[in-house]
């Protein structure tokens, strides 16, 4: 079999594939449309991995025009976007990423799908996070909360708790399944280099720094709720890149002193005290960026 009829073979397959996904999600009234979105972007990884960006195109573009005759208008914005993904994922693949950019392509990814779902096109997709707040505030209102305990920042941070997790465990599956998928089909992912040389450029630091009173700002100025809503994201962003850079801190650490359950200690520590742990773990990702914090503690230079 030639190379071209191979390219369409595959094309079509993916094609074909996607389109009984399109009848399934149609048939079960989007019941199932979030469980089946991650599956789309799966052939995508591989033909991309296997005959480059230009070629992917071809069955991508088919693809979401076959959901748009076959699934409902939901799937049809998730096929875009998780084959978006997929096709993102396969070029890094095809262009030898480490696996580490691989993975945070996906979780760049996944974060546009929670900003178009959550926040640009809520009501197209049943989700409000003023709703969600209101939901936190009433479970507040029915426990004890000591009166020095300020309300706003608990939800505010249990919130970021709950998107960021979701985008992050989102990312992860596609990434694990990915390669295990990658495997099987004997198509090498490049090996992530050591985790030492993971950081965030200084300049980024100071970006990072200044969008965190985005947001609170917005709500001492009772922004609309599209704007608070906005700024509320770019906050969450933030919070992500600075909590990624805190951790990576700690395994630095962790390695370094040979401290075997303080990844673990930390996780349960934000779990159990969200509100206290993410600031905390906020100022060691701003240091770990902006000083010579890590060299200084472990010997590491991250800004060489």
């Amino acid at each position: 079999m030639s190379k071209d009829i191979r390219k369409i073979t595959e094309g079509s397959m993916i094609v074909a594939l996607l389109g009984v996904l399109f009848i399934i999600d149609r048939q079960s009234a989007g019941i199932l449309n979030y469980i089946i979105a991650w599956v789309v972007p799966l052939p995508f990884v591989i033909y991309t991995a296997k005959h480059g960006i230009k070629d992917a195109l071809v069955p991508f573009v088919a693809s979401v025009f076959v959901s748009i005759m076959l699934s409902s208008p939901v799937f049809f914005v998730f096929t875009i976007m998780y084959g978006l993904i997929g096709i993102v994922y396969g070029y890094g693949v095809h262009k030898k990423w480490q696996s580490r950019y691989l993975f945070f392509a996906t979780v760049v990814g996944t974060s546009i799908v929670f900003f178009v779902t959550i926040i640009l096109f809520s009501a197209f997709f049943g989700y409000s996070i003023v709703e969600d707040m209101d939901m936190f505030y009433q479970v507040l209102d029915m426990v004890e909360v000591p009166p020095n305990v300020n309300v706003q920042q608990v939800v505010t941070s249990s919130l970021v708790v709950m998107y960021s997790t979701s985008v992050i465990l989102e990312a992860y599956f596609i990434h694990m399944i990915s390669k295990v998928i990658l495997t099987r089909f004997k198509i090498v992912v490049a090996p992530s280099k050591a985790i030492e040389s993971v950081s965030f450029p200084r300049w980024s630091g100071w970006v990072m720094l200044g969008s965190l009173f985005i947001y609170p700002i917005s709500r001492s100025l009772s922004a609309s709720e599209a704007i608070v809503t906005a700024t509320f994201a770019i906050y969450a962003w933030i919070v992500i890149l600075l909590l990624y850079q805190a951790f990576v801190f700690v395994i630095i650490v962790q390695r370094r002193y040979k401290r075997k359950f303080l990844l673990v200690t930390v996780v349960f520590a934000l779990l159990l005290l969200p509100t206290l742990m993410i600031d905390v773990l906020m100022i060691i990702g701003l240091l770990d960026i902006l000083s010579d914090m890590r060299s200084k503690i472990t010997g590491v230079n991250n800004h060489a």
